[in-house]
């Protein structure tokens, strides 16, 4: 067995030997796999394997046709050839209009990727499979590639080509100890012999938190019991002939799916009564095990299944499989690089591994081999989830999600388990002015302010009854003035030391950062982050506090990995410290044209006079006995600051606030009219318009990117490359702002851009700018689109193409 190691994963399950097959091919081949038992021993034993083209974003669903090409080619390879029956298609059913609307949107979006889906009325359903009734169904959405495969072939597949390439498969291998050495490298103990591992990935399936307890981690990750059942030979299906495979079927409905078993069916279900697994620890000797059969829990289910699928009523039973399949909070996978850790990764928390393995390897190795990824791997990054997402409260979301398999979320739609993760004392507060919220990195933030307490959200794909309620919002800020709770704002407070030969903050800050660091006290400063390769990494507020001291300010989504890649950067010799106050501070937002006498009475001791205190500057001031940072910043175009506030005395400032603005009929706005306003100003939002895959010209920041400044900031040489090449001028894409001409229905991030029949862009935000066209408002979104593409665009919107024409950004100012 070897003793030193580039890379070692812990895992043999299909993300374990997705991920050695994927590293062989990013050219890591000194890489091991430990397996504590045999190959696909975990979950990926039991699962029922299909694999499909569906995906809630573009980066899924790109991971997923990565998945399908390699699984054809797996196939076909004559020397190893495994059992996928590829392209059978499926159909997901459709009983209500929003479920239509949803499929819609997928469509267009899955377009962007190259990926073709149909979207069928009930008769076609019906022809392309006989045994369904079309009682109560609309119609479906027809993805022609989806199928099914052998779990244990494809997993020994991956295995055999990593060996080939050079990586080693250790079977009955268990990790017994982690120890991370001063350099970051990986001391692993087995019951064999320890291992020295430059890098490590854990890839423990429903173990993964037995592996990340030996290194300080908990995953947030839950296992659910879940059941299908195979059927005997189905008279029905026989009569169909040899050459037919009937396609498979995803209810959102009756909560079943269903795929071709031989001459018979697969049928699984996804109960409310569902139930977790191992949450109180799991059996040693659990392997290629399943738990006890509970029909009991799926008789509704069943009974739905029957109805659209009478066969199934006198059809037998051959088996039935009851096994734990992993969750996270969302759903989605955890894939990257493991939260406050060098040199660890997982590929976990894998609730559709089998579909998408081959996808969640491919990504992770060529993070591993190259910082990043060919996509933005935010939606599947570990570090989306802070310390809120403990196991209790995945348990609660995966339950949840489990309840809603096929259920996607609509547009503005926050399911109620695990909230209040985080709240401030402002939360009964603003809840009694009738404020509904939405959870932002566990915290819950003020949305939008209800009517009155009996007002409910219509959620939809078009613009609903919420609108009138943030065009309401968007004016009192527009005409007076409004005060807005910014809780969970990422904020760390970075300083160098003093008296010492290390580096300055300002000049440390200048080798992070592509543009230039504010250094004059008292100033604030927009900044962008790239990555090695010259994309855009991050967006960060620089608030130049004294000569030693600045506050780092980003999106609260951005906590776990803002403060991974600015330590992983900071001098070894100490001179430069980061401290987070993300959790200790909240932000109180006043803004309108009204907000700076509302201050001022609130600050009668300082002089805050568009003299005194300028645009994007910063300050120490006192309200109500409180020190308080305040910054003249706006992210609505209106003259606005930002109040920030120690959480213990977050009730006493707001009351000041308040009673200084009452005079002015100030009131509360949320998060909606923030983000109405911010598509009005050219304002980009992270994970949304700020992505990996540009760089920051393409991207529009470049007027924030110092690309001549001396110091050598990191991505700058990659950067130069991709300039001199022309990119985002001359060849890739740009982001643009559209006028989308309709007044009924945004378009939504993933949807296409079109020209001419052929897709030229991707939508990245949406909405309804309530002020510009002198107040009529106008229907906007922002696009990455071909640099040529400037005419006769139309946006792919819920089945039409809807007349898009590109405008100037920051369009408020124009009316």
């Amino acid at each position: 067995m070897k003793t030193q190691v580039e890379v070692l994963v812990i895992g043999g399950g299909i993300g374990g030997c997705s991920a050695l097959y994927h590293l062989t091919q990013e050219g890591i081949t000194d890489c091991v796999l430990l397996e504590r038992d045999e190959l696909t021993s975990g979950t990926t034993w039991h699962s029922a394997a299909q694999v499909t083209n569906l995906g809630p974003n573009q980066t899924m669903v790109g991971l997923k046709t990565h998945s399908i090409n390699l699984y054809k080619e797996l196939a076909d390879d004559p020397e190893y050839p495994i059992n996928y029956h590829h392209g059978t298609g499926g159909l997901r059913l459709a009983s209500e209009q929003w479920h239509m609307d949803g499929y819609l949107h997928f469509q267009s979006m899955a377009k962007g990727m190259g990926v073709e889906l149909d979207i069928l009325d009930a008769e076609e359903c019906k022809r392309r499979h006989p045994l369904i009734t079309t009682d109560n169904l609309l119609g479906a959405l027809w993805d022609p590639l989806d199928g099914d495969i052998d779990p244990a072939q494809l997993c020994q597949a991956l295995a055999r080509r990593a060996r080939l390439a050079g990586a080693q498969v250790y079977r009955h291998t268990s990790v017994i100890g982690l120890t991370q050495r001063p350099d970051h490298t990986w001391i692993v103990r087995t019951n064999k012999g320890d291992i020295h591992a430059e890098k490590i990935v854990n890839a423990g399936g429903y173990r993964c938190n037995e592996i990340g307890a030996m290194m300080g981690v908990e995953h947030p990750v839950a296992s659910m019991e879940h059941q299908y059942m195979l059927t005997e030979a189905i008279p029905e299906i026989e009569a169909l002939g040899d050459d037919f495979r009937v396609p498979l079927i995803r209810c959102p409905t009756d909560d079943f799916y269903q795929r071709a078993e031989k001459k018979g069916l697969l049928i699984g279900f996804y109960e409310q009564d569902c139930k977790t697994w191992g949450l109180d620890g799991i059996d040693p000797d659990f392997t290629n095990a399943l738990c006890p059969d509970d029909l009991d829990r799926v008789v509704d289910v069943m009974e739905g299944a029957i109805a659209r699928l009478p066969c199934l009523e006198t059809a037998g039973i051959h088996s039935i499989i009851n096994g734990p399949i992993t969750y996270t909070p969302d759903g989605l996978p955890l894939v990257g690089q493991i939260p406050g850790k060098r040199n660890a990764y997982c590929i976990t928390g894998l609730r559709a591994g089998l579909g998408e393995g081959g996808g969640h390897g491919w990504l992770l190795a060529q993070i591993i081999a190259h910082g990043e990824a060919c996509y933005d791997t935010w939606c599947i990054d570990p570090r989306r989830f802070t310390r809120y997402a403990d196991v209790p409260h995945t348990a609660l979301k995966a339950i949840e999600d489990y309840q809603n398999e096929f259920r996607f979320h609509r547009p503005h739609e926050h399911l109620p388990a695990g909230r209040m993760a985080k709240t401030t004392a402002l939360y009964d507060v603003l809840k009694a002015a009738g404020g509904s919220f939405a959870p932002v990195n566990g915290w819950e933030r003020l949305d939008y302010i209800k009517p009155d307490p009996d007002f409910t959200e219509e959620l939809s794909f078009h613009f609903n009854n919420v609108h009138p309620l943030i065009a309401r919002e968007v004016a009192m800020v527009q005409n007076g003035v409004g005060l807005c709770e910014v809780n969970g704002f990422n904020r760390f407070e970075i300083t160098s030391a003093t008296g010492t030969e290390g580096q300055n903050v300002h000049d440390w800050l200048d080798t992070i950062v592509c543009s230039r660091v504010p250094r004059k006290v008292g100033k604030v400063g927009l900044t962008y982050l790239l990555n090695h390769h010259g994309m855009v990494k991050g967006e960060a507020t620089l608030a130049n506090l004294d000569e030693n001291k600045v506050w780092y300010g980003s999106a609260a989504a951005s906590e776990a990995h803002d403060m991974d890649w600015l330590t992983e950067h900071l001098p070894d010799d100490g001179s430069i410290q980061i401290k987070s106050l993300t959790n200790e501070y909240t932000i109180l937002v006043l803004a309108g044209p009204k907000s700076r006498d509302v201050l001022q009475a609130a600050l009668p001791d300082h002089d805050i006079s568009a003299k005194a205190f300028k645009p994007l500057c910063a300050m120490k001031a006192n309200i109500a006995g409180v020190e308080i940072i305040l910054m003249s910043v706006s992210f609505s175009g209106e003259l606005a600051y930002e109040v920030h506030i120690p959480n213990d005395d977050l009730v006493t400032v707001h009351d000041a606030l308040m009673a200084a603005g009452k005079v002015h009929n100030i009131g509360y706005f949320g998060m909606r009219a923030v983000e109405s306003m911010r598509l009005e100003m050219g304002y980009l939002h992270w994970k949304a318009d700020i992505i990996t895959e540009y760089n920051p010209y393409e991207t529009g920041v470049g007027f924030f990117t110092k690309i001549d400044k001396e110091s050598d900031f990191i991505g700058k040489s990659a950067l130069e490359k991709m300039v001199a090449k022309g990119a985002g001028k001359t060849t890739g894409r740009k982001l643009v702002t559209l006028e989308l001409n309709s007044k009924t229905t945004p378009a939504h991030p993933g949807d296409s851009i079109m020209q001419n029949g052929i897709v030229v862009g991707t939508i990245t935000s949406a909405g309804w700018g309530h002020r510009a066209n002198n107040g009529a408002g106008k229907n906007l979104a922002y696009a990455f689109v071909d640099v040529d593409a400037k005419d006769e665009l139309t946006a792919l919107v819920l089945g039409g193409e809807v007349e898009a024409t590109i405008i100037d950004s920051a369009i408020y100012s124009d009316g």
